[in-house]
């Protein structure tokens, strides 16, 4: 007896001792990053979101820290450091020991990287230059920059390798991404597209992931209650043809200042979409009702008050209340606070409101897209409660909506608390504009040697089956490339007593019988259709019976 507690005490020991080892061992499976950065200004936090985009990536494990809170001792917790100077100063004595003493791979981006000594391998930074091309030697061909970008000119020690090169008018050539001993240096001011790309490149060697990983996906946008049926299944039967699996963004309820039309209101549209679910599409929820104030569905924003370009802190109706309009700043941020409660009861309404009905219809949506990309950071929080997907591009800021960001590939950043991003990267073909299939091509054309990277793209069905078939064509030419399936992807959405989750091709859903008073009211309307018709032949055959029975008895007594 003594013997077997002795071997069960033994056991729980060895468990106990064990345990955390294993949980340290998983977590060291991807890795564990610091962004440390110094910045100036809210407005710069936009760089500090796309490049936790850009790390997102490669890991979810991503700490953002200031420099100004740095506490010594924090770099030894993390497989991997980045830096990003923003500003030139003159940065505390424990940021800049603590990255001269950090014995993992240390990325530094921007300003003060001269201040961290034989860490990186410059001899000298001199100023800023203008480029208007970009060159990453791996993939041997230049790319024109959209407008002209700053980099700095920096000499570089001998043994250290140039990664990327930028060209100013002149084609003066000048290294803007260098790399030495596991560290690695950008020379760049801003991480916007086509830097991001470049910068991902650089990550494939940084984080040691070096698989090419080449997705391409399709998305049908903006299909609410009023679409065309007609050209939704021909869509749809096409692409099953080509066996190619696709999202379809739905917006529940249609609104314009004459009506209001739900999916109860639209059958045909319920049986199409219902048929596109079943034969290779994935429902994306595109907002609730894709517009704000008197706008129409489908041009309107929804969760941006874009008039007053900041988040949505009045009702439709209420008159817009700005700083000006209070006595002191006291007043001010106590408006600030009740404006963002009734934001996250807004968002949050919407949210439930459309995937109850949507559910209602058996139309089970994956993820979620913002009607025009737009959305405040605490629409992400509030947001990340019910969807584990989101779709397109991020808003990186509440100071505007303009400038959204895509990052190359699908990644988890900080800021989408536990989201995983799908990227729209090749943007869609516009009405009227007969270059934008081109420009789409063209994109394909630029990234199509990357590493790791979406070719991704959105249609509007309303254009007709000879867009779409365009852009088919132009993404089945991208060679080595996978279909994204986001039934494939383990994703999760959970609102109140509604469970839906993805995976290996499936769709699993857990709900009640009625799990709304939309479901309860639509369950209602279809009992009445039927009952009407029943209850007529019902009656039909009740009074023939009668009327024969009579008949019968007045045989009978003659």
């Amino acid at each position: 007896m003594v013997r077997r507690l002795i071997l069960f005490v033994s056991f729980l020991v060895i468990i106990f001792v064990s345990t955390p080892n294993l949980i340290y061992a998983k977590n060291m499976e991807q890795p564990n990053v610091l962004i440390l950065y110094s910045i100036n200004d809210e407005a710069q936090m936009k760089e500090i979101r796309i490049l936790d985009s850009l790390v997102g990536q490669f890991t979810d494990q991503i700490t953002l820290v200031e420099d100004k809170v740095f506490k010594n001792g924090q770099l030894n917790m993390f497989t991997h450091v980045i830096y990003f100077g923003g500003v030139e100063k003159n940065l505390p004595d424990t940021v800049v020991n603590a990255i001269i003493d950090y014995t993992g791979n240390f990325y530094s981006i921007g300003h003060n990287a001269a201040r961290f000594g034989d860490k990186l391998p410059l001899q000298k930074v001199n100023g800023e230059v203008l480029i208007n091309q970009i060159e990453f030697i791996h993939h041997a061909f230049k790319q024109k920059l959209p407008d002209e970008r700053i980099v700095y000119s920096v000499e570089i020690d001998e043994p250290a390798s140039v990664l990327a090169n930028g060209y100013d008018h002149t084609n003066e050539k000048t290294p803007f991404i260098i790399t030495d001993n596991g560290n690695y240096y950008f020379a760049g001011e801003t991480l916007y597209s086509p830097f991001a790309e470049v910068i991902t490149e650089s990550f494939n060697g940084f984080f040691q992931q070096l698989d090419k990983q080449i997705v391409k996906y399709l998305r049908l946008e903006d299909v609410h209650p009023k679409a065309n049926v007609k050209q939704l299944r021909e869509q749809a039967d096409f692409l099953k043809g080509k066996n190619i699996p696709y999202m379809i963004a739905v917006i529940p309820v249609y609104y314009s200042e004459t009506e209001t039309v739900h999916l109860s209101d639209s059958p045909e549209l319920v049986k199409t979409l219902q048929y596109m679910q079943k034969n290779g599409a994935s429902i994306v929820m595109h907002g609730y009702k894709h517009q704000y104030r008197k706008t129409e569905t489908g041009e309107g924003f929804e969760f941006w008050d874009v008039d007053n370009d900041r988040p949505i802190y009045q009702s439709r109706h209420s008159a817009v209340k700005l700083k000006q309009d209070f006595d002191s700043t006291e007043e001010y941020e106590a408006y600030l606070h009740e404006a963002r409660e009734y934001e996250r009861a807004y968002i949050e309404d919407a949210i439930m409101n459309g995937v109850q009905e949507l559910v209602a219809h058996k139309l089970y949506p994956l993820a979620f897209e913002a009607p025009h990309y737009t959305m405040s950071q605490q629409g992400y929080e509030v947001l990340s409660k019910y969807f584990s997907a989101y779709v397109g591009q991020v808003q990186l800021t509440d100071l505007t909506w303009k400038g959204s960001f895509s990052p190359p590939y699908k990644t988890r950043p900080n800021f989408l608390h536990g989201m995983t991003l799908y990227p729209e990267t090749l943007g869609y073909i516009e009405r009227g504009n007969e270059e934008s299939l081109q420009q789409m091509v063209d994109k394909i054309d630029s990234y199509s040697m990357s590493t790791k990277t979406y070719f991704s793209a959105f249609y509007h069905p309303f254009l007709g089956i000879e867009g779409l078939k365009e852009i088919v064509e132009s993404l089945e030419k991208v060679a080595n490339a996978s279909w994204l399936d986001l039934k494939e992807e383990n994703n999760v959405v959970q609102m109140n007593d509604i469970h839906i989750e993805s995976g290996n091709g499936h769709i699993k859903v857990d709900k009640p019988f009625i799990a709304s008073d939309y479901e309860r009211n639509l369950i209602v309307k279809e009992v009445g259709i039927w009952a009407i018709p029943v209850t007529l032949c019902v009656m039909i055959l009740v009074t023939i019976f009668i009327v024969k029975r009579r008949n019968s008895k007045k045989q009978g007594s003659f």
